[in-house]
């Protein structure tokens, strides 16, 4: 029996990959020479101004001068071209919100992704 509990133990843990490390300013370019702010559960929803993708694994949202990322580790590796449809439940973009990827060349639905705490990045 304390074999098939190791077994299965050493099984769960190499199935499960470490997250990729969180978007650096050196990674995305339009963060370069700005600083990180301490991270924040929700952000203004702009109807005018959306989420993009910055990197495989990080979104960015502009508002004003601040450029807000959120890192997504557990979704697959997203592309600039791919469209991000959001489900927000109000007026703000808030940390365990959903967000759906759609390939922006052949419209297949893609992955849905979870919002983590997005981090202000300012001059």
């Amino acid at each position: 029996m304390r074999i098939l509990a190791f077994a299965l133990a050493a099984t769960v843990a190499g199935c499960t990959a470490s997250p990729p490390p969180p978007a650096s300013s050196a990674a995305i370019p339009e963060l370069q020479g700005r600083v990180a702010g301490a991270p924040q559960r929700c952000v203004t929803n702009q109807q005018s101004v959306g989420l993009h993708v910055a990197g495989p694994h990080t979104l960015s949202y502009r508002d004003g001068a601040t450029i807000w990322v959120n890192a997504v580790p557990e979704c697959s590796a997203l592309r600039s071209s791919d469209i991000l449809v959001l489900e927000p439940f109000g007026s703000q973009y808030c940390r365990g919100d959903f967000v759906r990827s759609t390939d922006g060349l052949s419209n297949i639905p893609g992955q849905t992704c979870v919002l983590g705490e997005f981090v202000p990045y300012a001059r």
